[in-house]
């Protein structure tokens, strides 16, 4: 009898234990299944945020054409000419350059370098300008041409952003300008409002960007909203300094320029000698070559002003190269 309860004993254990495993392997193929039902939800959402992400960004010829931004890291940009477009003498003697004395980079410069009363007639004479080089020449060597705008505001702002959409609407090929620079950026949200505008002028109808819903990781509060155009930043004020990581990594930002001699004026450096010592601007060039590196953005050091002075200014090229800048802007 006592054989026959073990017996008994024996076949209930193994049912139960066959119970159980079967159990477990049911409840093992649930878990399996709900984690790849999660992972098959995980990625059809995030493939259908970069589909509306890419559809955003060509949905229209004119937008896809400046808003999948070229890679301009592998360029030469030593040396970026500041040219004021009030000036019509300089602007043709961008054509009559040397291939030797021909600056990697130029600046069109509507802002600081045009007076108030000439606004309207730099905006002009700059519109001619592009269509004379077009009609010129048809392959000639380009400079990488970039329009500095005045401040958002300024009475002068929306004039010449609206300059800026006809000049790229008519250099559909990219061949004369290539960027947009904007003056005073103090931070994210600066280059976000300027964003939204060009997107406006352009026609683009989405607030901002589709980007927004792939979690894009900034410290900033806002999600980024990409311009049709790209923008470079000047960096002249104590705030932009401050915010210098954030405007670097914004999507928008293709380089970062030293603003150097506003920049002394707002921290209240004295005047110093020629020699290039720099010392009162070192931690400013210095953070902000630290946050155009950080997020693989150009980066140009500001203007030396005693252009008589040859040693001098071949001092500052050589510090600004060895810190590292890209290059270095020129007047």
């Amino acid at each position: 009898q006592s054989a026959k309860a073990m017996n008994r004993f024996t076949k209930k254990r193994d049912k139960f234990e066959n119970h159980c495993l079967n159990s477990m392997a049911l409840f093992t193929k649930y878990q399996i299944m709900l984690t790849a039902t999660r992972l098959t939800y995980t990625v059809a959402k995030y493939n259908a945020n970069l589909v509306r992400c890419f559809s955003s960004i060509h949905s229209t010829g004119k937008i896809a054409r400046h808003q999948s931004y070229p890679d301009v890291t592998s360029r030469p940009f030593r040396s970026m000419l500041y040219v004021p477009a009030s000036n019509t003498r300089a602007l043709e003697k961008l054509s009559k350059f040397t291939f030797g004395m021909k600056p990697d980079s130029v600046m069109y410069d509507l802002e600081d370098g045009v007076g108030p009363a000439s606004k309207d007639e730099a905006r002009d004479n700059l519109r001619q300008f592009f269509r004379n080089q077009k009609e010129k020449d048809r392959n000639p060597p380009r400079h990488f041409g970039l329009i500095r705008v005045n401040r958002m505001d300024t009475p002068w702002f929306e004039k010449d952003t609206a300059a800026v959409v006809e000049f790229f609407e008519e250099d559909a090929d990219n061949e004369l300008i290539h960027g947009v620079i904007l003056p005073k950026i103090e931070g994210w949200n600066d280059v976000n409002s300027v964003s939204k505008h060009f997107q406006d002028l352009f026609g683009e109808t989405s607030p901002s960007s589709p980007l927004k819903d792939l979690n894009y990781s900034n410290p900033a509060t806002s999600p980024p909203i990409i311009s049709p155009i790209p923008f470079w930043a000047m960096m002249e004020t104590p705030r932009a300094i401050l915010s210098a990581s954030s405007i670097a990594s914004h999507p928008s930002i293709q380089g970062l320029i030293l603003g150097t001699n506003d920049l002394s004026k707002e921290i209240r450096l004295r005047p110093h000698s020629h020699k290039a010592t720099r010392s009162g601007l070192s931690t400013s060039l210095q953070v902000t070559i630290l946050a155009a590196r950080a997020y693989n953005k150009l980066v140009i050091d500001g203007v030396y002003n005693h252009f008589n002075d040859d040693e001098g200014f071949r001092e500052e090229c050589n510090q600004g190269k060895e810190w590292g800048m890209d290059g270095k802007t020129l007047i």
